[in-house]
């Protein structure tokens, strides 16, 4: 029960103001100060979370044109830690795993209204535990700084020791035994540092040490690295050192201890060659800002700024040529930026830039400014002119930020990813893409690219009539276009299906498809396949509906395929989206079915327009395997429903001779017209 007086800032995305109602009357009467927002559009979400934090998003799968995963989006992409919830209309599996995967923390029904209120709790109270985590671990974090700079400064000589090695060694320490470094005691017995006369004396005493710890001092003779010797006195006690148990020495002389001068180090705060920040000082700095952040629900954005030409800079001028580079740089960064963004330099060419911008785009508008400023700007190395050109990685600074290690490290990525993509641009960092540096997310990669750029066409692929009615009949095909290679659907949708993107290429697909049919003026149908995704998309049978009332079309212009192995997993929503599509007066197809009984019985649940065999099966056909049986029962199995054949994957002539007398309605294939990027394919020369 929330006892305290603190409000809960809810969102509630829901179209319905009575079932809004229903929600905070419930939240309200089990204890919670509930201050309410109903949303119903994107832009209105995007500006309450630029506004402030949020406890709780309560969201229907969709409302209007706003889906429940493009809500996640926006979240993430504001760097705000709100934790969501899905309404549903009933208990479905499919959707809470679904709801999962983009980051939804659990599906609940609506008329569970008690179930609602708990889940609610357990995420509330997650997200305070979240907080005071976040607050303790920035405390800890920040006393262990302390300790550590008293340790350095202190005039103590102070050293770790862990199974009998030196691990760490403060100034005073090293300069008590001469040594130049700390590195150099680092791994060095601490029995070196002790006379041998005194080293069984020594033994025992750590003997009745491990007993007693309260008998913690020992007399001896220390031993410096020149070999000379002066009288110590060593107090030991138990430490723990960078997480693991450990002892501490402390060591003092005998003499007057104004012999060992105080050694305290003084850490500055700029870097010597540009007057920037330092690296240090500006982690610290972005450390406070996380810690008073998450509170306060400001939000910042953090770029990560490397100059393309350094290397070559390097290796045309040498180290005068990049150091008048790095100045150069770092004077125009402080001009444009602005003096409400702090800046740093972090490595030989790289910058820190943090921005009080809170909105993503205006965060990649500004990044993207300083790259194509820096364009126009003549710098020079040794009287020569030089122009440069950034690579910035964008990441926010805002609830959802642990440390300034993870921040930098996020904006580095995305950094990487702009180098990758030859430079000169800003790329946004993605948790999908940037926290799996593996093959798949090469490609979520590139399908986030051809979205943004466009870099996606259709091509229309002919169906032909085999027997029956002669229609004209394309499939629309999806390609997107990379810097090495043209993918396929088949390359595309399972990376797609993985990370979330799916739905949106489905959506994609379809305006494209009945765009073409309306600019070619034609009279086709044209076969759309969507991915298991859209079928946990409840507002697809919506958008499908509006491009035909905006396009003005006759339905038959459009045929909507879903895999028959997908239409199992999914049967309740297909069987739905048939009955949608049918009030629309839009045909229904099932793709490739394979010789079973759980497909055959799909025929008599979902009674499709179309049947498209698997094209694996012509392909075994091609390659002499024995699979015409498998196409002959799915043909017959069909046309004892009145439902017409298709054979895809018909790639030459023995195939076609092999299909002909099975009855089969359409078939298509690379023997009968390859893609096109056009809907013009003369119908009536194709006859057999």
């Amino acid at each position: 029960m929330a006892n305290d007086i603190k409000p809960v800032h809810l969102l509630l995305l829901d179209p319905s103001s009575n079932d809004a109602e229903t929600m905070i009357t419930t939240l309200r009467n089990h204890g919670y100060a509930v201050r309410a927002t109903q949303v119903v559009a994107e832009d209105k979400l995007a500006e309450l979370l630029q506004q402030q934090s949020w406890d709780l998003c309560l969201t229907r799968p969709k409302v209007k044109s706003l889906t429940a995963n493009r809500a996640v989006e926006l979240i993430d992409e504001f760097g705000r830690d709100v934790p969501v919830i899905l309404i549903t209309e009933e208990d479905d599996e499919k959707q809470l795993v679904a709801a999962l995967k983009v980051g939804i923390k659990d599906a609940v029904p609506f008329k569970s209204q008690e179930r609602m209120f708990l889940t609610a709790k357990r995420e509330l109270n997650n997200l305070q535990q979240r907080k005071l985590r976040k607050k303790a671990e920035a405390q800890w974090a920040e006393t262990e700084k302390r300790c550590s700079l008293l340790l350095d400064s202190s005039q103590d000589a102070i050293a770790y020791i862990h199974d009998g090695m030196h691990i760490y060694a403060n100034q005073a320490y090293v300069d008590l035994f001469g040594f130049e470094d700390s590195d150099d005691l680092l791994a060095m017995p601490v029995m070196d540092m002790i006379a041998s006369d005194c080293h069984d004396d020594f033994k025992e005493f750590l003997r009745q040490y491990a007993k007693n710890p309260n008998n913690n001092n020992f007399a001896c003779q220390g031993t410096k690295s020149d070999m000379s010797q002066f009288d110590a006195m060593l107090t030991l006690s138990n430490a723990t050192y960078d997480n693991e148990a450990c002892t501490q020495v402390l060591i003092k002389t005998t003499t007057d201890s104004a012999e060992l001068e105080a050694k305290v180090k003084e850490l500055s705060a700029q870097d010597v060659l540009t007057g920037l920040y330092n690296q240090n000082y500006f982690q610290d700095e972005l450390d406070k800002m996380i810690s008073s952040g998450f509170e306060s629900g400001q939000s910042r954005h953090l770029m990560f700024v490397e100059i393309d030409q350094y290397e070559s800079i390097e290796k045309e001028f040498g180290l005068t040529g990049t150091d008048e580079i790095i100045t150069g740089v770092a004077n125009w960064l402080k001009k444009e930026a602005g003096s409400d963004a702090m800046l740093a330099r972090y490595g030989n060419d790289s910058f820190m830039v943090l921005i009080d911008e809170d909105a993503p785009e205006k965060a990649k508008a500004i990044a993207e400014s300083f790259c194509s400023g820096v364009k126009k700007h003549l710098f020079e190395i040794e009287g020569r002119t030089q122009k440069l050109s950034f690579s910035i990685g964008l990441t926010p600074v805002g609830d959802q930020a642990s440390n300034a290690r993870d921040l930098i490290s996020n904006a580095h990525l995305a950094c990487v990813r702009a180098i990758k993509n030859k430079g000169d641009n800003v790329k946004v960092y993605n948790k999908m893409v940037d926290a799996d540096r593996s093959e798949n997310s090469e490609l979520v990669e590139k399908i986030h690219e051809a979205i943004e750029s466009g870099n996606m066409k259709l091509l229309f692929q002919p169906i032909v009539k085999l027997h029956g009615e002669e229609r004209a009949l394309y499939q629309s095909l999806l390609r997107i276009k990379t810097a090495d290679k043209e993918m396929s659907a088949s390359d595309i949708f399972p990376v797609a299906e993985a990370s979330g993107l799916a739905a949106k290429l489905d959506r994609w697909v379809l305006m494209q498809s009945l765009k073409q049919i309306h600019g070619d003026k034609a009279k086709a149908s044209l076969f759309v396949h969507l991915s298991a995704s859209s079928l946990t998309d409840e507002g697809i049978s919506q958008f499908i509906a509006d491009l035909f009332k905006s396009t003005k079309l006759p339905a038959s212009s459009l045929v909507i395929v879903v895999k028959a192995d997908d239409a199992l997993t999914y049967l309740k929503r297909v069987i739905v989206l048939k009955n949608n599509l049918t009030k629309m007066k839009i045909q229904f197809a099932l793709s490739h079915l394979q010789n079973n009984p759980e497909h055959f019985q799909l025929l008599d649940q979902v009674l499709p327009a179309f049947s498209i065999t698997d094209g694996d099966l012509t392909t075994q056909l091609a390659s002499g395997g024995d699979s015409i049986s498998d196409i002959t029962n799915i043909c017959s199995e069909s046309h004892h429903r009145d439902i017409v054949t298709i054979t895809p994957k018909v790639e030459d002539a023995a195939s076609l001779a092999a299909l002909w007398p099975l009855g089969i309605g359409y078939i298509q294939g690379f023997y009968l017209q390859a893609p096109m990027s056009n809907l013009t394919f003369d119908f009536a020369s194709s006859e057999f």
